[in-house]
């Protein structure tokens, strides 16, 4: 049985699962590592001694891009992307475009109605999908207009 372990802090805590749930974790301390994995709790001296006596799979932290630090890169932007976040309820990635911003966007194609007819619009703000009916978001403006052609 192969199990994964999810860095949470880098090089200092991970939560260990087996694909589906949590099983256990490992915690780094001074002298070396914690593993405990349902009620059993082992020492080791390092992550790669436990990769070869557990059978554990320790997953690398991903590195932000600094010049492009914006984590949900799934749709497309207008630039650069500041304070990024998840709308979770709409599953709508929302950014500003400048650092002191408050101005929400949403990154991605959407259909918009303004006024009686559905429009294509790349990052439209986040006030605009919130009012008005729409669809979206769509990785490219070919996807949208299909969208409003089979409304």
């Amino acid at each position: 049985m192969n199990l994964i372990a999810k860095p949470v802090v880098q090089d200092q805590y991970w939560i260990v699962t087996d694909g589906k749930k949590k099983v256990g974790n490992v915690l780094a301390h001074g002298s070396g590592f914690s593993v405990k994995i349902g009620n059993t709790k082992k020492e080791y001296p390092s992550t790669k001694t436990i990769s070869n006596k557990e059978q554990i799979e320790f997953v690398k932290f991903k590195k932000v891009d600094k010049k492009n630090p914006n984590p949900y890169e799934f749709y497309p932007t207008t630039g650069r992307v500041f304070n990024s976040l998840l709308d979770v309820r709409r599953k709508i990635h929302l950014f500003t475009k400048t650092q002191k911003s408050k101005c929400y966007y949403a990154a991605g194609w959407f259909a918009l109605k303004q006024g009686s007819e559905f429009a294509t619009v790349l990052c439209p703000k986040h006030i605009f999908v919130q009012r008005y009916e729409s669809y979206g978001p769509f990785m490219t403006k070919n996807e949208a207009e299909n969208a409003i052609n089979t409304l």
